[in-house]
């Protein structure tokens, strides 16, 4: 059998099951040659249609980065939707990232798009700007869920966090959602809320389960703080080798991540750091487009900022595996550098930082390289601790 190697053809009798046209990688390592294939295969797609947004919450990425701000323009958004069409295996597009999406001005337009090519759309937002005139064309255009933040169950404690926010407003604005949603006749968008652990909200959980249940949510998707700040630090909630933060039991919900409600799912994340590691992006089969048209591997390497991992400093510098303007999604997913980056993280081919015995003598781990030879570094991931999640 004939299989290609980027311009090199390589007979492998032993894969007589495969396409003659199937594409792999080529990897030498210390044991032999790895093929990897090559697949078009990518599953969910987020986008970050805008780094703006129109609140200022104390434990915002945008308090350490000093990124330039944009919205995703039409060339941009047209070449990916034309890429998203080609993607064989595609089911599912998020708008999120660290963006508000509700506040580019085309929005609409983009879900419109999205959706008519029947996958599921999701869009992440803290909710303020879901006027009457948006709600009713979510429904119309039948988004299929809403992930709204909500750092707290009273107006004091969600205003305390998200600044220049309205508690009551927000409330509102979901509340409306469910009337256009009943007159429709509608399930959808099926309403989620995020909520972001830290010491000074973290005993509002309780209150929100109640919450909740009012506005009809179906899940609380439950994330610890990655603090990019260092007055962020002293607000953790998880542990590295001591007693984790244990989350109480909430009335109707057993204390187990996943839970069943009577009304929805509590998503929980772990409080301790351990020796399990898994990259949802990968496993998920998930990449991330950002606004310019770049492409990372996950929200994590989607830009460049400081952040504080059990209180010693990290500085992250945005991971870019091509641009749309430049190459397909498809022949991006296929390159040889992403295929062999999924691979690394699939099989985490990295140390433990927050294990290493070489503790502060190390500044390697300081700018997110990798000492064994791979960089990024995902050596010290929250989310693949499943500590930090995200929808």
């Amino acid at each position: 059998m004939k299989v290609k190697l980027r311009r090199r053809k390589l007979v492998l009798p032993g894969l007589c099951t495969q396409r003659p046209d199937e594409e792999f990688v080529l990897e030498n390592n210390e044991s032999g040659i790895i093929l990897h294939r090559a697949k078009p295969d990518i599953r969910k797609v987020y986008i970050e249609v805008t780094t703006r947004c129109n609140l200022r919450c104390k434990m915002c990425i945008r308090n350490a980065w000093d990124e330039p701000l944009g919205d995703m323009d039409e060339d941009t958004f047209e070449a990916l939707l034309s890429q998203l069409a080609e993607l064989p295996e595609l089911t599912e597009v998020a708008f999120g990232g660290f963006g508000e999406p509700l506040i580019h001005p085309r929005i609409m337009r983009m879900l419109k798009a999205i959706n008519a090519l029947g996958v599921k759309v999701k869009v992440s937002t803290n909710g303020l700007l879901l006027d009457e005139e948006k709600a009713e064309a979510l429904v119309d255009i039948g988004v299929e869920e809403l992930v709204v933040s909500f750092d707290g169950a009273t107006p004091k404690a969600y205003e305390a966090i998200r600044r220049e926010a309205d508690f009551r407003q927000l409330v509102e604005n979901l509340r409306h959602l469910n009337e256009v949603k009943s007159r429709r006749n509608s399930p959808f968008p099926r309403i989620g809320i995020e909520f972001v652990a830290m010491r000074s909200n973290v005993g509002e959980l309780i209150s929100l389960v109640k919450l909740a249940k009012e506005l009809q949510a179906s899940f609380i998707l439950v994330t610890h703080l990655l603090p990019y700040t260092e007055d962020m630090v002293g607000e953790i909630l998880y542990s590295r080798d001591g007693d984790a933060y244990t989350f109480p039991v909430l009335p109707g919900w057993p204390l187990m991540s996943g839970g069943w409600l009577l009304w929805g799912t509590v998503y929980l994340p772990r409080s301790r750091w351990g020796a399990e590691r898994r990259c949802r992006f990968i496993r998920d089969k998930a990449t991330v487009v950002g606004w310019d048209g770049k492409v990372s591997p996950c929200y994590a390497l989607m830009h460049s900022y400081p952040y504080y991992i059990f209180g010693r400093r990290k500085n992250v510098t945005r991971y870019i595996l091509g641009d749309i303007h430049e190459q397909s999604l498809a022949e991006i997913w296929t390159s040889e550098e992403y295929v062999k980056f999924r691979y690394q993280v699939r099989n985490f081919r990295f140390p433990s930082c927050v294990d290493c015995d070489l503790g502060d003598t190390c500044d390697i781990r300081e700018n997110n390289e990798g000492c064994w030879g791979w960089n990024p570094s995902c050596a010290d991931c929250l989310w693949a601790q499943d500590i930090v999640q995200c929808p």
